[in-house]
């Protein structure tokens, strides 16, 4: 058996998900600055129930929150922290697609003008010339295999059910360099 003797970093990060229905609440404080304890259900089940305290209780309810972790008793069993953003309503598609997008750790941040200058007009279409050089697969489904957190989705794979009962397996390598300038 082992035992921690230290902890040198914590692995902390900012967590999504929605606060537990009200029915499980403390209020704390007087009348005038009530805070709210709640109990915020990250999107990871992995991740355990995280106590927040706040003065914005109904404001935060159906929504999807960042919440980060600020402290966690050793004689606790849910650790103590704030929310930082809101992410939009529970259930829209946009906001879940931001859950997934942040819980990954996929950047969203904007492109630079530069950036953006390099990109084809928006209404760029493969010429017929460009279609008949190289092998057409757009009518196959292919998914990416790229770690989290990496920062070029260039692999893939696919899978093709044929017709004397094998399957094709695909490997797929990004060519960028058609589009690099």
């Amino acid at each position: 058996t082992g035992r921690v003797v230290g902890v040198i970093k914590r692995g902390w990060r900012e967590y999504c998900g929605s606060l537990r229905p009200l029915d499980d609440f403390r209020k704390v404080g007087s009348s005038a600055m009530v805070t709210t304890e709640r109990y915020f259900i990250p999107a990871d089940p992995r991740i355990p129930y995280i106590i927040i305290k706040t003065r914005h209780s109904h404001q935060l309810d159906n929504k999807r929150i960042v919440v980060a972790i600020d402290s966690w008793d050793r004689f606790s069993r849910y650790p103590r922290g704030h929310w930082v953003s809101i992410l939009g309503d529970t259930g829209d598609k946009a906001t879940e697609s931001a859950v997934i997008l942040k819980e990954h750790g996929v950047i969203t941040r904007d492109f630079s003008e530069a950036v953006l200058k390099c990109l084809p007009p928006a209404d760029f279409q493969i010429t017929e010339e460009e279609i008949a050089r190289r092998l057409d697969l757009r009518n196959i489904l292919v998914c990416s295999i790229d770690p989290p957190g990496c920062k070029d989705i260039d692999d893939a794979l696919s899978v093709e059910h044929l017709p004397n009962g094998n399957y094709r397996i695909g490997v797929h390598i990004a060519d960028v360099t058609h589009y690099v300038k």
